[in-house]
């Protein structure tokens, strides 16, 4: 900031116990100019005063309203790193905005991003290894150390096979907003930082958005951000003259890294539900409380052949959901262990549909052709690329005698490769075959049939919402329940004592 600021000064306070702190004020060359006692409370303050203040082209290039969101952008960039830090931003003396300090991102982005709320972000801290090719470089070094050493006097050899350890701590701090409940016109909250610093990374950009491919609507992008706290030697800044955009070394294991991060802040487990808050007063004062079902996680009401319970194999545990009834024929009303959802069948059974689909598109052989009409040179095109071949058939008609195993016995089966026809890439053929696949709303289901829906739901990679952005469930949790019905009033009040 040095010959762009007219003024800046530090309050800080002295010694622990201290009665009082010090004023320093810095000239535009950086020159201490002003050094008194003042009363501050434990803390630093750094205020920033006339900026470009010498500069006046500099200050009249953008207009007022530009120069503001843009100074905007920089502090919220900055403070999404620090967490911690205090901002206040005055313009002409008046207040334009500020930022709450936190102990998280997750605590303040809600204060940036305008509509989010704390319960439509979803908060992940993990620890990372070194990357491989960070621990081929030191097990490198510490070859070279030994060749070196070896020359000496009364060397002994070390144990065979010994790898150095890489001793920089190194974490990935992860924000995302629930596709279900948020999301944006633009890629503008898409942000990745590196070492507390907001930096450009398009490999790691374009992870974040495959990651939350087919989970928000249409034309809309998620918001997500991943801060990076790793080994400076994993890192070349030599990429951008400003340092704004950097290059990862071995970029292939940090995509993996920060994938299956989201991955696992998408899933429906425990972790990402709240537990519901009920004030202790009110556990104190009700004389009878609702008696709570538990459930086993992982398990599913439906029975094997042997009459025992049958459990299913989602190695990060399965929602404790069963299966009451049926809205409409329409909605599934499941019970949880802290209250009740509502999830929609025809879009669950969709994304169940999708994510098989993206595992595996099988096709299925038929003795009787399914004949199409009409069909132009790129649509038969289109369908060679998802390995459906055609062969003419007469006049302005053609036979397909293999379709997805998923369409073979439907009566439609003719209007759906029609469909597919019409589109050019694998996924958008998998989104048509799966809704059109899947079970319609109106459809009566059992219970068991209900339960089974509810369990291969949980099983999906991103159960929230279906391959074309709509959430799949509604949550009501008990201390929601509890609210409604007052039941936080106390007992004496409500009998009219």
């Amino acid at each position: 900031l040095r010959g762009g600021v007219e003024k800046s000064s530090f309050n800080q306070p002295g010694v622990e116990n201290a009665r009082s702190g010090w004023r320093v004020v810095y000239n535009n060359s950086g020159e201490a100019v002003e050094v008194e006692t003042a009363a501050i409370a434990p803390g630093t303050v750094v205020t920033v005063a006339d900026l470009f203040g010498n500069w006046p082209v500099r200050r009249t290039f953008l207009s007022a309203a530009q120069q503001m969101r843009s100074i905007q952008s920089i502090i919220q960039q900055i403070a999404i790193c620090h967490p911690h830090v205090n901002w206040q931003l005055r313009q002409a003396n008046t207040p334009c905005f500020y930022i709450t300090p936190s102990s998280t991102a997750e605590q303040i982005l809600p204060q940036f991003v305008r509509g989010v709320r704390s319960s439509d972000l979803q908060y992940l801290k993990l620890d990372l290894p070194a990357s491989p090719q960070n621990q081929k470089a030191a097990n490198l070094l510490l070859e070279t150390q030994l060749v070196g050493a070896t020359s000496k006097h009364n060397y002994q050899l070390p144990v065979a096979n010994y790898e150095l350890p890489v001793t920089n701590s190194q974490s990935l701090e992860l924000v995302i907003g629930l596709p279900d409940r948020c999301h944006r016109r633009r890629p503008d909250w898409v942000k990745v930082a590196v070492n507390r610093r907001v930096v450009r990374s398009p490999e790691l950009e374009q992870t974040i958005l495959s990651a939350f491919a087919r989970t928000c609507p249409r034309d809309r992008y998620p918001v997500c951000f991943v801060h990076l706290q790793i080994s400076p030697s994993e890192i070349d800044w030599n990429r951008h003259p400003a340092k704004a955009e950097i290059y990862l070394h071995d970029p292939s294991f940090w995509q993996a890294e920060v994938g299956a991060a989201i991955d696992r802040a998408l899933h429906l487990n425990d972790e990402v539900l709240p537990a519901p808050h009920i004030p202790d007063r009110v556990g104190q004062l009700l004389k009878a409380s609702e008696q709570k079902s538990a459930y086993s996680v992982g398990v599913s009401a439906r029975q094997n052949n042997d009459g025992g319970e049958q459990a299913t194999g989602n190695k990060i545990g399965l929602m404790e959901l069963r299966a009451i009834a049926q809205v409409h024929n329409t909605y599934i009303v499941a019970e949880h262990s802290s209250g009740m959802w509502l999830v929609e069948q025809h879009i669950a059974h969709e994304r169940v549909l999708y994510e098989q689909l993206c595992a595996a598109w099988l096709l299925k052989s038929l003795e009787k052709p399914v004949i199409l009409r009409q069909l132009s040179a790129l649509q038969i095109e289109n369908l060679s690329r998802l390995g459906l071949e055609v062969e003419t058939f007469g006049e302005q008609l053609w036979a397909a005698r293999e379709v997805p195993a998923l369409l073979a016995d439907r009566d439609d089966c003719a209007d759906a490769l029609f469909e597919l026809s019409k589109v050019a890439d694998l996924q958008a053929a998998q989104v048509a075959t799966a809704c059109r696949s899947a079970m319609r709303n109106g459809t009566p289901l059992s219970v068991l049939q209900m339960q089974n829906l509810l369990d291969e739901w949980q099983q999906t990679r991103n159960p929230r919402t279906c391959p074309h952005g709509r959430p799949i469930y509604f949550a009501l949790e008990e201390s929601t329940l509890a609210r409604i019905f007052r039941r936080s009033w106390v007992i004496g009040k409500s009998h009219g004592i």
